[in-house]
């Protein structure tokens, strides 16, 4: 999964990929690698060179405001660029991730539901706002990885297709 957020003139593209007990966030080319992750509505708690940080996050329209120890951040969410053929870097997933973590309200699809693009596939809550995440192409409902009523980490896929 990645993200590009904008903070002043910078332009910070975030990548994540999740280990067996860990994560790696790859921020403009720069890897960290994050463990005890906990990860509640609104707040990302976990641990990096084995120390202990609480980042608070809230997203509005197309701004992410983020809270690091004390220190505030707004950041501006990139849109997605069209990449040749037209296609966005989020119509070539194969998965819906939440951009944040949330509590998995509903799952309106099971495996093996075929679903045309746009279709929604889960229906997310944080910051007492619902989000529904639609499916980014056609395709065949592969693999649920939460069910009803569990926290979602951000960036992590909940339903998976296939072509």
């Amino acid at each position: 999964m990645e993200i590009r957020l904008r903070y002043l003139d910078n332009v910070y593209t975030i990548e994540l990929e999740k280990g067996d007990n860990f994560y790696n966030f790859v921020i403009n080319g720069k890897a960290y690698k994050i463990s005890d992750i906990n990860a509640l509505p609104n707040t990302l708690q976990f641990k990096l060179n084995n120390e202990s940080f609480n980042i608070f996050v809230a997203e509005e329209k197309d701004r992410l405001y983020v809270a690091i120890d004390g220190e505030y951040y707004a950041f501006e969410i990139e849109k997605q660029e069209k990449v040749k053929g037209g296609v966005t870097a989020a119509e070539k997933s194969n998965a819906v991730v939440s951009p944040m973590p949330g509590l998995l309200v509903k799952v309106p699809v099971k495996v093996g539901d075929k679903v045309s693009a746009g279709t929604t596939l889960a229906i997310v809550e944080a910051m007492k706002m619902q989000n529904e995440l639609r499916a980014p192409k056609d395709g065949v409902v592969k693999k649920i990885n939460y069910k009803e009523g569990e926290q979602v980490d951000a960036f992590v896929p909940i339903v998976e297709l296939e072509a």
